[in-house]
């Protein structure tokens, strides 16, 4: 087994380069798609606002808004420099996008929020005199009516989004896929063109030469994870709310069932051109479905998050976000982690069950 990943080692320092572009291509795309200031979105507005009013939206934890004349707010939205604009009257307001994001609707919510809240005021000043309509708003806000809290499909607590730890975590636990993927076929044409049957013959145990071919895996593309962290960490200074430590012990239960994942379909693909067409497929659709390209928390369709439960990066991204932006501890995180364990458990043992009856 130790000889089997010491050639595999050998084999990759001659060509690196599939792995380095992977790498590379992961933060490209987790650099421009989470890119933001100060981990709040800008976005450019025309107001009509009074002056405390304006102040009051801008007090978004996720937003930061900017101010600009109606027409340079156009011009930017139709060039498509922005997300965004607002155009925010004295009655209403207009939402103008470049395209529909994940942001599009928080930033609807909050916006909608806003007015609710100024024309609730309007309509008081307007039926009582301004002093009792004081007092009414401070009696109103030390002993509310009622309480408004959001809720979602995994508990109740609100939900905050980073959009820079969105995009790393998202096309780090997205492109790993592929790394794991291209290693894992080594065992399928290995097998095909009986390397394996002439392994028989040594010292050498074929459980061996499962584990040492996919230990290689796991370790390639853990190694590839571990690379992107560090270096949106320590190079482009992206906060982990003081949970880097911990992500990079919860990634190991979600490397190991893409590991086991990558195996399931070798075992199950008719040959290499199979394998390399299932992959793209599977991969981008439990990408979509497990909230790698976008916040699983917008999403409102019971049967997408039904069908998400299915995905293993919905529980990938569950444990980065836990133990970076919600803080949790490790017991918190264990659910989600013993599921990708089971899921890895039964993909693997399923995999290599069918491997073998079709190559026996």
């Amino acid at each position: 087994m130790k000889g089997i990943i010491l050639t595999k080692f050998r084999l990759f320092k001659r060509k690196p380069w599939l792995f380095l572009l992977m790498t590379a291509v992961c933060m490209m795309f987790a650099f421009f798609v989470g890119k933001n200031d100060d981990g709040k979105v800008k976005i450019p507005v025309y107001s009509e606002l009074t002056q405390g009013e304006f102040h009051q939206l801008k007090e978004s934890e996720l937003f930061f808004f900017q101010s600009m004349n109606e027409s340079d707010l156009r011009k930017a939205v139709k060039e498509g420099k922005v997300e965004a604009g607002l155009l925010a009257y004295d009655d209403h307001y207009t939402i103008l996008i470049t395209t529909q994001s994940a942001n599009i609707p928080l930033l609807d919510q909050y916006v909608k929020a806003v007015y609710s809240e100024k024309i609730q005021k309007a309509e008081l000043i307007a039926s009582f005199d301004k002093k009792k309509v004081d007092q009414i708003w401070e009696t109103a806000a030390a002993n509310p009516l009622f309480d408004i809290k959001i809720g979602n499909f995994q508990n109740n607590e609100l939900k905050m989004i980073d959009a820079s730890l969105q995009g790393i975590f998202g096309f780090s636990l997205f492109f790993v896929i592929y790394t794991i993927a291209y290693n894992v076929i080594h065992i399928l044409d290995e097998k095909r063109e009986r390397i394996w049957d002439r392994m028989i013959v040594t010292p050498t145990k074929k459980w061996e030469m499962y584990v040492g071919n996919l230990l290689y895996s796991f370790m390639m593309g853990y190694a590839q994870v571990v690379l992107v962290f560090v270096s949106f960490r320590y190079f482009a200074g992206v906060d982990f709310h003081g949970g880097f430590a911990k992500t990079l012990i919860i990634l190991i239960p979600y490397v190991l069932t893409i590991v086991s994942l990558c195996m399931l379909v070798a075992a199950l693909s008719k040959s290499t051109r199979h394998f390399n067409a299932l992959i793209p497929l599977l991969s981008v659709s439990l990408a979509m479905l497990g909230g790698a390209y976008w916040p699983i928390e917008i999403v409102s369709s019971e049967i997408m998050l039904l069908l998400g439960k299915f995905s293993p990066l919905l529980y990938g991204m569950e444990l980065l976000k836990g133990a970076t932006i919600h803080g949790y501890g490790y017991i918190e995180l264990l659910k989600p982690a013993s599921i990708l364990l089971l899921m890895s458990v039964v993909m693997m043992g399923v995999g290599i069950n069918v491997m073998e009856k079709r190559n026996g």
